[in-house]
C-alpha cells in the first residue's frame, strides 16, 4: 500500500508533555473530529533529505474508520474504506485491489483522525509538543512491527495543518492539508467504490 501521511518542524524553545497529559490533550482534539475534507501535498524523502517524490489529492475521513484517500497528480490513485472493506484502485494499470479491513489497518497515519483513543494509547507512546505554530504530538508505536517507526501530527487552532511519518527504512513522508474541513456532513457512499467497467479486479486474502 502506498504510505499516505505526516508532518514535524523546528519548533523554538519547545515544552515537551508525556503520556497521560499528552493522550488526554490529543484525545480533545480527536474528540472533536468526526469528519474531515482537506487537499493534501505530499512529500516523500529519503534518509539523507533528497525529495523522491512529491504528489496530491483529496482527503475524507469519517467517525467509523472511513477514509477516501485520493491521489490525483502526478497519478491517480485511490485507497478507500467503510471499515469493512478496503480497496486500492490503480488508474493508470486499470487495477483494483479489494481486502477485507484488518484492524492494523485502523492504525495507518489518516485513520488514526478517525479512530478510537483507547486504540491509541494501546498501541502507541504519546509525546506532546507546544509551539509558537500549535501542538505536535509524537506517537511511537510500542510493537516492533508497526506500520511506521514515529508520526508527528500538528494541531492548530483545533485543526490538524500536517502530519509527518519516519518510516522503517528511514523514508520520511510530510502531508501538510490545506482547505480543511471540520465535521462536514460526509454520505457513506463516499467511501464505497465500485470498479469501473473493465478494470481488473484483485483479491487480497493477505
Amino acid at each position: 500500500m502506498r504510505l499516505f501521511f505526516l508532518a514535524f518542524l523546528a519548533l523554538f524553545s519547545p515544552l515537551l508533555f508525556a503520556d497521560d497529559v499528552a493522550l488526554q490533550k490529543l484525545s480533545v482534539q480527536l474528540d472533536a473530529l468526526k469528519s474531515m475534507q482537506a487537499q493534501f501535498v505530499q512529500t516523500v524523502s529519503d534518509e539523507k533529505g533528497k525529495v523522491l517524490q512529491t504528489s496530491q489529492g483529496n482527503l475524507a475521513v469519517k467517525r467509523g474508520n472511513h477514509l477516501r484517500w485520493e491521489t490525483t497528480s502526478p497519478f491517480a490513485y485511490l485507497i478507500v474504506t467503510d471499515g469493512s472493506v478496503l480497496w486500492r484502485y490503480d488508474h493508470d494499470l486499470e487495477q483494483a485491489t479489494r481486502q477485507k479491513f484488518k484492524g492494523e489497518l485502523a492504525d495507518a497515519p489518516a485513520l488514526i483522525l478517525s479512530g478510537d483513543i483507547s486504540r491509541i494509547r494501546t498501541n502507541y507512546e504519546v509525546m506532546r509538543e507546544q509551539g509558537s505554530a500549535g501542538e505536535y504530538f509524537h506517537l511511537t508505536p510500542k510493537q516492533k512491527n508497526a506500520l511506521f517507526h514515529s508520526l508527528v501530527l500538528q494541531f492548530s487552532n483545533g485543526t490538524i495543518v500536517q502530519l509527518v511519518l519516519q518510516d522503517n527504512l528511514d523514508q520520511r513522508t510530510e502531508i501538510r492539508f490545506n482547505s480543511v474541513a471540520n465535521n462536514p456532513t460526509l454520505s457513506d457512499e463516499l467511501f464505497q467504490f465500485n470498479p469501473p467497467k473493465g478494470v481488473d479486479v484483485v483479491n487480497d486474502e493477505s
